[in-house]
């Protein structure tokens, strides 16, 4: 039999019902799923009642824009009670109460209560994302906080993206991710619930709220009946009304990552194939040679593939061509050197894995050579060798949420692993700096690493942050500068990846143009 010291903590539940959210069912999945708790007792705090306006709002939005898994979705979960011979404050009573519950508020005193707050409020999550969606704020911080009488620590948080055009696609793919943030949180509510990850938490209530967030009350269900139409006919008249391709821009090296981005082009670098939607550039210097690698999607298709073209310094370059397809969509190929090989990790979270290909003859034939991860959505994977270690960093999404907002890192003695997952992860849970854009960069001996900033849109600008603290126990990092799309031109509305070598460097960038009107094909740096 266990001793105390090494028993599992055991913990109460509550949650909305009868008729329990799908999003707290998963929560309690996940914490009876953690190897150091044991839910000893589950509680019905009420069903929260939703209006018809509501109802009838969320449904034309399913309607519009084919939104996943429905988060609020009513299921059956049966109730668990606690025995109630055991005594007050003994081995068998909870020692936590988690509170999920958003139809009654958490007890004051109650002794140890986790529980949710978005930007600051004690309230149900659906109030969070319409206030946010409809004051114009392009966020939404969520805390798991421990409260434990005058004693308040925020032990996880996260930062969610609030699209303009739907409440109810913002508010479920946060909660997704929060039933999973909350089981971590509660496994570390114990004897080292102060001992935070700096890079995702922040200490005490809200103590520091993300920039962009909504203030205010919460819009009435008239509000959000009246104004969300424009906001619906806007999204989709523009839908309708543009396209929205990607390309790359390449250009000899700079001083100046940042900037000089709009610059016409002196010469061709690449002759980039018409009507192509080219992203995610990796560049490689392989045997004195430069090589640039991309995902490439050809017109009328729906899976991209991998292709290449090598770069010649004062010449025009060539086109790119496929060097790696699969059944399923390739993107990001990122191109490494090890052990006097190299090595390809392209993006194939439709797979669940993460997959490492060998060059049998670089640059154009590859082969399967290991599945480094396993059973994972797992989007951009990139790796970096530092100080005798192999890092993986990653964004890693749970069942229904998004492929923007949390990145894990991992970490093995050998390329082929195994790769060890890091203890704080996700070690960013923000959608402004969490999903990688590009290999970790080394500027005058600092390891900066470029992220996605996706808060306003996907890959909507670079935000290269230096590495503080990267060890097998803790990782920390800070924004010192960052691409937005005003420096690639007027028309630019994203810019989503940076790649460099000794002489190239190269960012991907979307524009909105007329569907009507046939693109310029851009070639050049």
């Amino acid at each position: 039999m266990s001793s105390d010291a090494t028993a599992p903590r055991r913990i109460a539940v509550a949650l909305d019902g009868p008729g329990t959210p799908r999003w707290q069912e998963r929560a309690l999945e996940r914490l009876r799923a953690e190897p150091g708790l044991e839910v000893a007792e589950v509680r019905l705090a009420g069903t929260r009642r939703r209006g018809i306006a509501r109802r009838l709002h969320e449904a034309v939005e399913r309607r519009l824009f084919a939104l996943g898994p429905e988060a609020l979705d009513p299921v059956a979960v049966e109730r668990v009670a606690v025995d109630p011979s055991a005594p007050p404050g003994g081995r068998e009573q909870p020692s936590l109460l988690v509170w999920l519950a958003e139809s009654t508020p958490a007890p004051r005193d109650a002794g140890p209560v986790l529980e949710l707050c978005h930007d600051g409020r004690a309230e149900p999550a659906e109030e969070a994302f319409r206030r946010a969606v409809l004051r114009g704020a392009p966020t939404v911080a969520t805390e798991a906080v421990l409260r434990d009488g005058e004693r308040v620590v925020t032990l996880r948080r996260t930062v969610s993206g609030a699209r303009p055009y739907s409440s109810t696609l913002s508010r479920d793919k946060a909660l997704w991710k929060i039933a999973a943030m909350a089981a971590r949180a509660a496994a570390t509510a114990g004897g080292e619930a102060g001992r935070t990850n700096p890079a995702a938490t922040a200490e005490g209530l809200a103590g520091s709220p993300h920039p962009g967030t909504a203030s205010g009350r919460a819009p009435s269900d008239a509000e959000l009946l009246l104004r969300s139409p424009w906001r619906w006919l806007r999204v989709v008249a523009a839908r309708l009304a543009f396209e929205r391709p990607w390309q790359i821009r390449v250009r000899e090296r700079a001083s100046d990552p940042v900037a000089g981005w709009s610059a016409a082009p002196e010469r061709p670098v690449v002759r980039w194939a018409d009507r192509h939607l080219y992203a995610d550039p990796m560049l490689f210097e392989h045997e004195g040679h430069h090589h640039l690698f991309c995902e490439d999607l050809a017109p009328g298709s729906n899976r991209a593939v991998i292709s290449h073209v090598a770069l010649a310094p004062g010449s025009a370059g060539g086109s790119p061509r496929p060097v790696l397809q699969a059944p399923h969509h390739l993107s990001y190929p990122y191109v490494f050197a090890h052990g006097g090989e190299v090595f390809m990790i392209p993006e194939s979270s439709a797979e669940r894995r993460v997959e490492l290909y060998r060059a049998e003859r670089f640059p154009d034939e590859w082969t399967l050579d290991a599945v480094l991860l396993d059973g994972v959505i797992a989007s951009d994977a990139t790796l970096l060798e530092h100080e005798g270690r192999l890092w993986l960093f990653a964004c890693v999404t749970e069942p229904g949420a998004t492929l923007l907002d949390e990145l894990h890192l991992f970490w093995a003695e050998r390329l082929a692993g195994p790769w060890h997952p890091h203890p704080l992860n996700p070690v960013v849970s923000d959608v402004a700096c969490a999903r990688p854009a590009g290999a970790v960069q080394v500027w005058g001996g600092r390891l900066v690493r470029p992220a996605q900033d996706c808060s306003r849109r996907y890959g909507g600008a670079v935000s290269f942050r230096e590495i503080d603290v990267l060890s097998e126990s803790e990782y920390a990092e800070h924004e010192i500068a960052r691409i937005d799309p005003a420096v690639a031109g007027r028309r630019t509305r994203a810019v989503h990846t940076y790649a460099a070598d000794r002489l190239y460097e190269a960012i991907d960038l979307r524009s909105r143009r007329l569907r009507a009107r046939r693109p310029a094909v851009w070639s050049g740096p």
